[in-house]
């Protein structure tokens, strides 16, 4: 039987009673999405990737935002729709019940508020990091569709581009209720712990929550035994935007 806890008030869950499933802080009792409130599957978890280190949470997002990443993803989504074969009555149903929304946040050793060159410099270190965790669970989700929000653009990091954009403050303060203030055109979110030195990036997926648990770990494990190194896709950063990470 899997050890259960509770999530202490205020953090996510908000009190629900939760269990480790495969690695993952699973939250049972979650409420289900509705049109402006996204559900939490899973609390914050923190990870290593080869020499990165990574925090990330699932959610199921409400069915506002996920009118959002339809129009961002829109061709990707209708192909696996269409792949997933006649268990859905429509395409809507299928993307409520299938679609995650993931954000995942890398620690910064700058204060990523601050314009410099060598804050430019980590943010471009950084957001090949990403990449490379990506590209890597996709490889490992025996063809489950995954993709994620470009930062420097709002559109999809690897699949067919629209000429939607996905908005990332809008995203992360709806799904982890983070304070955010203004910068720039637009607003930076402020992580709870690591504050103004933290870089997220929002990952979508259509795998069940234990696949996309499994793939993360494989491809882990991957990295740890040096059949995957990260730089092995870090190449793929000029394919998925310009030279700097927004």
């Amino acid at each position: 039987q899997s050890p259960r806890s509770r999530v202490p008030d205020g953090e996510a869950g908000e009190g629900l009673v939760c269990f480790f499933r495969a690695g993952l802080l699973v939250l049972t009792g979650a409420p289900e999405p509705t049109g402006a409130q996204s559900a939490t599957l899973v609390a914050p978890q923190r990870m290593r990737f080869g020499g990165a280190e990574f925090e990330l949470t699932v959610h199921r997002p409400s069915r506002l935002l996920l009118a959002d990443i339809e129009l961002v993803f829109r061709p990707d989504l209708a192909h696996a729709h269409k792949a997933s074969g006649a268990g859905y009555p429509s395409r809507d149903a299928f993307l409520r019940e299938r679609v995650l929304l993931i954000p995942l946040w890398q620690p910064a050793t700058q204060d990523l508020s601050v314009i410099s060159p060598e804050v430019s410099a980590e943010r471009r270190q950084l957001c090949m990091n990403f990449v490379a965790w990506i590209a890597a669970v996709r490889a490992q989700l025996g063809g489950h569709w995954l993709d994620a929000s470009d930062p420097r653009s709002g559109q999809a990091m690897f699949g067919t581009p629209t000429t939607a954009t996905y908005n990332e403050l809008d995203g992360l303060t709806q799904c982890l209720k983070y304070h955010f203030e203004p910068f720039g055109c637009c607003g930076i979110v402020i992580h709870p712990q690591w504050r103004y030195n933290a870089y997220p990036v929002t990952v979508f997926t259509t795998a069940p929550l234990l696949v996309l648990q499994a793939a993360i770990e494989a491809a882990a494990a991957s990295v740890a035994a040096g059949a995957l190194a990260p730089a092995a896709h870090v190449g793929a950063i000029a394919d998925v935007g310009g030279d700097e990470c927004a």
